[in-house]
């Protein structure tokens, strides 16, 4: 059995040589989105429970505003109320970041494969295993301003899913832009990975949205 690294060194070589006579050089790049892409139909069913959750979540909020307001001077009775009622109707009151969180493993397998040198490539004459910090600048900041920008589109689509009049959750808020300043000392082709994650991402929440 194929260990991860070799896997995708292997997956990635495929889609490298398969596109290679329609995009030549730039082959290496495409083949770590496509390889992106994959990822994100794999973990589609795990999505689609995650919008159903959500929904569900939006479904409770008049009761959760009623308990919230019968219980507004009673801490404990609140939480074993709305504890409950989440266990009657049988949604989960923590957000679902699964998907995310298995995202990282991939990130670390391409980070591993590219390291070691087992796939080497070019994002626009600028090698694939070389950090974001020592790319040229116009390349630099490219990059950086995609991965700041989808984490915005992507921040501003998971506080509409929010209910009128609540706050939105401050890990909703932030989690989106805490790649931007780690992406910075990452390889190239790392980076073109999470800017391709991101677009996906994007895709998605719009494709399955929660309202």
């Amino acid at each position: 059995m194929l260990a991860p690294v070799e896997l995708a060194q292997h997956l990635l070589t495929f889609l490298d040589t398969a596109t290679r006579p329609l995009l030549g050089a730039e082959s290496a790049w495409f083949a770590i989105v496509l390889l992106t892409v994959l990822v994100r139909v794999a973990l589609l069913p795990l999505a689609l429970v995650q919008a159903r959750g959500a929904r569900a979540q939006l479904a409770l909020q008049p009761e959760v505003a009623a308990l919230r307001k019968r219980f507004a001077n009673q801490p404990a009775r609140l939480q074993a109320a709305l504890a409950a009622l989440y266990r009657e109707r049988g949604v989960s009151p923590l957000p679902g970041f699964l998907p995310l969180v298995l995202q990282l493993p991939v990130m670390w397998v391409v980070y591993r494969v590219v390291r070691a040198s087992a796939f080497s490539g070019a994002f626009f004459g600028v090698p694939l295993g070389m950090a974001l910090v020592a790319a040229p600048p116009p390349l630099l900041l490219a990059l950086l301003g995609a991965l700041a920008v989808t984490a915005a589109l992507s921040a501003l689509l998971a506080s509409r899913s929010v209910p009128a009049g609540q706050p939105v959750p401050l890990l909703a808020r932030l989690l989106p832009f805490t790649i931007v300043p780690v992406a910075v000392w990452l390889p190239l082709a790392v980076v073109v990975y999470l800017v391709a994650g991101n677009l996906c991402a994007l895709a998605q929440q719009a494709l399955l949205p929660v309202r």
